[in-house]
């Protein structure tokens, strides 16, 4: 079976060339070689002219990532497509293993290795700071090892494979990516949401420069993942991060959680991120349809609680809820909600997201999103470092974030609606109100924009 390897290049001959080496010396399956040019100055487009094992072709100008990648999967052959960044090095076996991971199950969609410089959950520390070290490292890493593989939900772009099949069931990248970025993982999410499966093969290391062509052509990398960030938020409804930086089964197929913004809820479920009594007198936080019961007072001062808080719902629904692990300040992460404001020691304060930092550096980004200097949670630096980066909170966050979850907002109808799972569900009854240690005077204007196309969930009585 053959494989395309599609490869872009934007100048850069020499890692080009030392890629295309690479290939030649290391590849002992069947493959083609499709090369798209955007516009190289520097001979490139000579060069790979002049290759008798290349497919060129040759674009005037820069037409983006994703553009270019369906241009050259559009012109090859392959059983397979593997698209390859220009400035990765290949070695023993690497092509062999990819191909045993992707056909061990038909369900596999993607697959992509381990690196030096790619995604957190693909990333592995190596010493191949020389390629004649990564050579000798991979000599002994790439071999057939079904035990190291693992599921994910995102893939980096700068080596994937999978089926022809499925690149053409998906249509390939989504070309409103423009330049670059989140073009890899938005096919990712497409690819789960055709019920197949992101299958990292930890039995492959391909070492990946990073960024080159950025660099070295000055684009503005960070201006450029910003725009296409927010595309990918408005697109999906949820930030990118979730997929990227934590591992969340639910966003595999045949998993479900609740609530979640990979799912439609299937039933009018209690909300999460409320606060209860029990008739023990005990104070339980509700999430995902368990009551966590707060281990002492010490940890409900810590976590600056106050009874008004905690809502009159009734010792009946609580008693039928299963009990989770215990909120507990003295254990961390697991003791903590899933969802709070961190302050620092130096006063930063963070919005943290089921397992993502995300830090707020405007007051006005804060208020708007309905968060509270005075709910937040004293944390060292260690502890709050230990979470997933995830993108500054400023500016207009209702382009640049997700709906917040549990927060209580009202919409431009007049009416309250309680986040949850990326949807809001409205609230019937003023009553709703106490009876989940919730207070219409902290509800949060929704602007228009988002109210309109953020998804209604169950109505809360």
């Amino acid at each position: 079976m053959l494989t395309s390897i599609v490869i872009l290049t934007l100048n850069n001959l020499d890692q080009t060339m030392r890629c295309l080496h690479s290939i030649r010396v290391f590849t002992n399956s069947p493959y083609e070689l499709i090369f798209v040019d955007n516009g190289s100055t520097d001979g490139t487009t000579a060069w790979l002219a002049q290759q008798p094992d290349v497919k060129l072709i040759a674009n005037g100008a820069n037409r983006g990532f994703a553009a270019a990648c369906n241009q050259g999967a559009a012109a090859s052959g392959g059983d397979h497509i593997l698209l390859l960044n220009n400035d990765t090095i290949v070695s023993h076996n690497w092509l062999t293993v990819l191909l045993q991971c992707l056909h061990a199950d038909e369900r596999v969609g993607i697959v992509g290795p381990k690196s030096n410089f790619v995604l957190p959950l693909q990333k592995i520390p190596a010493d191949v700071g020389s390629e004649g070290q990564y050579h000798l490292f991979a000599q002994s890493y790439n071999r057939h090892n079904p035990a190291l593989w693992q599921d994910l939900a995102a893939l980096s772009g700068f080596c994937m494979l999978l089926r022809r099949s499925t690149w053409e069931r998906l249509g390939g990248f989504d070309e409103a990516f423009g330049v670059g970025g989140y073009e890899d993982i938005d096919l990712g999410y497409r690819t789960l949401k055709a019920g197949l499966f992101l299958r990292l093969a930890g039995d492959a290391f391909v070492y990946h420069e990073g960024n080159r062509s950025f660099n070295s052509n000055a684009i503005d990398m960070y201006g450029v993942a910003a725009i296409n960030r927010r595309l990918f938020i408005r697109k999906w409804g949820f930030n990118p991060e979730r997929l990227i930086l934590v591992h969340d089964p639910a966003f595999l197929p045949d998993r479900y959680a609740s609530p979640h913004p990979h799912h439609a809820p299937q039933a009018p479920e209690v909300p999460s991120g409320w606060y209860g009594m029990g008739e023990d007198g005990c104070v339980y936080r509700i999430e995902r349809g368990h009551k966590r019961p707060i281990h002492a007072y010490d940890t409900f001062c810590r976590f600056n609680l106050s009874y008004d808080r905690v809502g009159r719902c009734g010792s009946e629904l609580l008693a039928g809820l299963p009990t989770g692990h215990p909120l507990d300040a003295g254990s961390f992460p697991h003791g903590y909600p899933d969802v709070f404001v961190a302050r620092d020691p130096g006063g930063g304060l963070y919005s943290v997201c089921h397992g993502i930092r995300y830090p707020i550096e405007s007051e006005a980004a804060m208020v708007a999103i309905g968060l509270r200097p005075e709910d937040a949670i004293p944390l060292g630096y260690e502890l709050i470092w230990s979470f997933g980066d995830g993108w500054p909170l400023r500016g207009n966050v209702w382009e640049n974030f997700e709906l917040h979850d549990y927060v209580l907002y009202r919409g431009p109808n007049g009416g309250l609606y309680y986040s949850e799972g990326q949807r809001l569900r409205p609230l019937v009854w003023e009553e709703t109100l106490a009876r989940f240690g919730w207070n219409k005077d902290r509800a949060v204007f929704i602007a228009p924009e988002l109210f309109h196309r953020a998804p209604v969930g169950f109505p809360l009585h």
